[in-house]
């Protein structure tokens, strides 16, 4: 009966660094195997699996004995029987020996979390010298371990990870006869940015947007909890954001929506994180404790946080494609817990960057005489909206240049004027929005133009005008009206127009009054001279 409960427990006790990891039950055998190995399924090349024997045999029978690879002497006295030790357990009092120490093991009030605070006991104890080292099968994608001999074996993932995107595997307590096969046990949350592209409405998340100055641009930041967070004492992560200069914080647009594995929200969940916003250096950190937030629902599985910033008047502004540097990029990284052996939760482990980018455009206006081709001066424009609202604007400080103005600047204008260049630049341009420039006033002896309806345009079909990951701005063109495929940076042209000529007194004008006068004189002499001829007659 004890054999069949040591079998179960070996089969039920699988937990992660600070836990344990059993895969197979404990098996009683006739004869030796003439080759004992352990083969842990792991594609990840650079670990360091040692197993280390526990028990001398793969039942919990009488004759059961410490294996070669613990101290266990030391184990039952300084931890398991130490009432001063973290790694104390009760059930464990008048235990002197390997044999005793199996039948606790096997008893009816034995859990999950016995099996947890005897795995952490393990690594303090074990005997170097007796360490069964594994080599990295590159071709298989896995470890193996060759073992001497049979027993009951603690598997441990040696080496500790800082700063990189791995996590410590599990302990794995495993009964080795011949080939045993094991699989690891490594936890690691994931992180993945996006932002919200408002292009023709389809409000869809991913690496790339595109707005207009003084807009609110939405951002989320998804992240995962893994499953083996139950095996460790503490565990939290952080997350990690960097605003370009290009954006404000809307810091109380922030909320956190839980979310089981299958992407239904979680209700009920009042667990908040903190949140750490450092306005000058553009960065924000929001820590989640995530064993508080599973006792309060153990079903969570992800994160999804949500944001705002608004894009302000130092946002780099694209004016042509080819373009890589105007990106306005949004970066986000998550640190967490990565040792289970760790009772602090230390934050050693590190996602790699999720980064997004925001585009915004701008409008170039070239004024010219419709006929001569000249630059004109004196032309005064605005920019008005698809809901026809007059934009705001302010200048750059550059000649001819003004930017789409946010709500905290002063000094605005809606109405600007060329000058002798002709050339003007609005900043801050959205893509896809119906924007119309409307002439206010015409230069002297012009005609003023129509108004211009016109929209940037990044895509060319179905084809999307950035790189796949949205840094590079590969294709940026201006359409007039319905459609055109101009370079943006090439931009309107607005002609005007004179209009014709009137006349004005003197010259040719006079010698015309003069001639009819003449002829009136001449007229009426003549009809004086009939007249008279017909009263003689």
């Amino acid at each position: 009966m004890k054999m069949k409960k040591f079998a179960a427990l070996a089969a039920a006790t699988i937990m992660t660094v600070s836990a344990v990891a059993a895969t197979s039950t404990f098996s009683v055998f006739a004869t030796e195997p003439a080759e004992n190995s352990i083969v842990i399924k792991d594609s990840v090349d650079g670990r360091e699996y040692v197993a280390y024997q526990i028990f001398d045999r793969t039942s919990a029978v009488d004759s059961i004995n410490w294996g070669e690879g613990i101290d266990g002497v030391s184990l039952l006295a300084d931890d398991l029987t130490n009432e001063s030790s973290q790694y104390y357990n009760a059930k464990f009092v008048g235990v002197t020996d390997a044999a005793g120490v199996a039948k606790v093991m096997t008893s009816d009030d034995w859990t999950a979390s016995d099996s947890q605070l005897f795995a952490k006991a393990l690594e303090k104890h074990v005997i170097p010298a007796h360490a069964n080292r594994s080599y990295y099968d590159q071709g298989q994608g896995e470890y193996k371990i060759s073992i001497y001999k049979a027993g009951y074996y603690v598997v441990i993932d040696n080496k500790t990870y800082v700063g990189d995107d791995e996590a410590r595997s599990a302990f794995i307590l495993k009964v080795v006869s011949g080939e045993t096969d094991v699989t690891s046990k490594v936890g690691k949350p994931t992180l993945t940015k996006e932002i919200k592209h408002n292009e023709y409405g389809d409000n869809s998340w991913g690496t790339v947007g595109d707005n207009q100055i003084g807009d609110d641009v939405e951002f989320r930041i998804k992240t995962t909890i893994p499953s083996e967070v139950q095996y460790y004492d503490k565990y939290t992560y952080t997350i990690h954001d960097q605003l370009s200069e290009g954006f404000d914080l809307n810091e109380n647009s922030l909320k956190y929506v839980y979310l089981d594995k299958d992407d239904v929200p979680v209700t009920g969940v009042t667990y908040t994180p903190v949140f750490d916003n450092n306005a000058i250096e553009k960065k924000f950190d929001v820590k989640f404790n995530i064993k508080a937030l599973l006792a309060q629902n153990p079903n969570i599985a992800k994160i999804e946080t949500y944001y705002s910033a608004k894009l302000n008047g130092n946002a780099n502004v694209a004016v042509k494609a080819t373009n890589n540097t105007d990106n306005n990029p949004n970066t986000a990284y998550l640190t967490y817990s990565n040792n289970p052996q760790d009772e602090s939760g230390k934050e050693d482990g590190r996602t790699p960057d999720s980064k997004v980018y925001d585009w915004t455009f701008t409008l170039v206006g070239n004024k010219i005489d419709g006929q001569t081709r000249d630059r004109l001066a004196g032309a005064q424009f605005q920019l008005k909206d698809e809901t026809g609202n007059v934009l705001k604007l302010v200048a750059t400080g550059t000649r001819n240049e003004y930017r789409i103005a946010t709500g905290s600047d002063t000094a605005t204008i809606t109405t600007i004027t060329t000058d002798d260049l002709g050339v003007f630049y609005i900043k801050g341009i959205d893509d896809s929005v119906k924007y119309t420039l409307v002439e206010a006033k015409a230069p002297d002896e012009y005609n003023k133009a129509s108004d211009t309806k016109f929209w940037l345009n990044t895509k060319d079909g179905d084809d999307i005008g950035y790189s796949k990951d949205g840094g590079t701005l590969n294709r940026l063109q201006i359409a007039k009206g319905d459609y055109s495929d101009k370079d943006a940076n090439v931009g309107l042209t607005i002609e005007n127009n004179k209009g014709g000529k009137l006349p004005s007194t003197g010259g040719i004008g006079t010698q015309i009054f003069y001639g009819v006068g003449g002829a009136i004189v001449v007229g009426a002499g003549v009809l004086l001279i009939t007249k008279k001829r017909a009263k003689k007659d």
